[in-house]
Order: structure tokens, then C-alpha cells, then sequence
């Protein structure tokens, strides 16, 4: 069984602040590429512990530079993406935090599709941006926030009831969010901010 708990992957999408990414993987004991972010971390001049995917974004030059870092080749005509599948590689009971960088742009087939992963994780696999931090609420959390941080809750797959909020500016109490009402721009007034959910997916959007 793979043994860390707290693991950064970093994958193909554009990333224009390659320092300050670079700066937050220190955090974590293990990095896996996720195919073409094997090109960001020679940038980067990191070398993963770990190249999986199928090999269809990285360059030739950047592969021949790690050719003796460990690989996971898969196919690439599959059923699941290459982030899906480090995510599964990765993600056992005692897993506490994977967090993924370049992840965010690019296609926005494959951003709706690594949202949707979220939901398969609550509270375990989070998506880094150049300003956000995404993740799904695990039922419920409390999060140590600076006051006036903006702050987005968006149903996922469907309507999300029973929601229950403190320390925002528009608080929930037995809130639902769906297609008719989402919550965006939300603000922090205390530097404890607990939300829970009874039913449903909630994304949360930390800016």
C-alpha cells in the first residue's frame, strides 16, 4: 500500500507563478507529475518522485532529463484521466491531504471533470490555483481564515441542503444551494469560519 499522507501532484495546465508553487510542494513528502507537469517541474528544477500518465504531454527532452525517476505508464486510450488515476494511486484510509497544482486551466471539459473528482474525496483532495483553493466540505469543517477572505460555496452534482454556516458575512441556517441559489463572494467575519452539510456535494471556493 502507497505510505504517505499528504502528497502534491502536480499536473499539465498552465501555470504562470511557477516560485510560488514550487515554495507550497515543499510541504509535502511526496510529488508525483502528472504527465505533462513532469515540463513544470524541470522548470521548476524539482524532481518528482514519481512520472504517471500516458505520456502524451511531456516533453522528449524533459522525459529524457528524468529518465531514471520511477513511471507508471498507462495507455492512453482509458476509461479515467491522469489526474483520476494518481489520485486513486495515492489515496488510501489514512490519506489526509493530495493536493493538486495545474489543475485549474486549460480545457474546460477536464476543470468541470477534476471539480467532480472533489466530490469523490470530501476534505482529502484539494485543487490549488494562482488565487483559490477548491476543495468538497466533508460533512463539516472549520477552517482558521483571515477576516474579510472571500469565500464561494457552489452546489456539485445537484442541490445541497441542510447547510449551516458561522463566521461569514451571509451566514446559512438550514440553508440549500442549487441551480436557482449558489453562494458566491461570500466574506469571512471571524477568524473561525465552521460550515456543514447535511445532504449533497458542496464545493468550496477559498480566494
Amino acid at each position: 500500500m502507497f505510505a504517505h499522507t499528504r502528497v502534491a501532484l502536480i499536473c499539465t495546465a498552465p501555470i504562470s507563478d511557477l516560485t510560488s508553487v514550487k515554495e507550497k510542494i515543499q510541504d509535502y513528502p511526496f510529488l508525483i507529475a502528472v504527465d505533462g507537469g513532469a515540463n513544470h517541474c524541470f522548470e521548476m528544477g524539482l524532481i518528482p518522485n514519481l512520472i504517471l500518465g500516458d505520456f502524451d504531454s511531456i516533453e522528449p527532452h524533459v522525459l529524457e532529463a528524468f529518465s531514471n525517476v520511477s513511471k507508471q505508464h498507462y495507455p492512453s486510450n482509458k476509461d479515467k484521466t491522469d489526474l483520476e488515476l494518481a489520485i486513486e494511486y495515492v489515496y488510501h484510509s489514512q490519506t489526509e491531504k493530495i493536493i493538486a497544482f495545474g489543475a485549474l486551466g486549460g480545457r474546460t471539459d477536464h476543470i468541470l471533470g477534476n471539480l467532480i473528482l472533489l466530490s469523490r474525496y470530501p476534505g482529502k483532495v484539494f485543487l490549488e490555483g494562482e488565487n483559490e483553493t477548491l476543495f468538497v466540505i466533508p460533512g463539516k469543517v472549520e477552517l482558521s481564515l483571515p477576516v474579510g477572505k472571500t469565500l464561494s460555496l457552489i452546489p456539485l452534482n445537484g442541490p445541497t441542503k441542510g447547510i449551516d454556516t458561522a463566521g461569514l458575512k451571509w451566514p446559512l441556517k438550514n440553508g440549500t444551494l442549487n441551480k436557482q441559489f449558489i453562494g458566491i463572494s461570500n466574506e469571512t467575519t471571524t477568524p473561525k469560519v465552521t460550515i456543514s452539510v447535511r445532504e449533497g456535494d458542496l464545493l468550496c471556493f477559498l480566494n
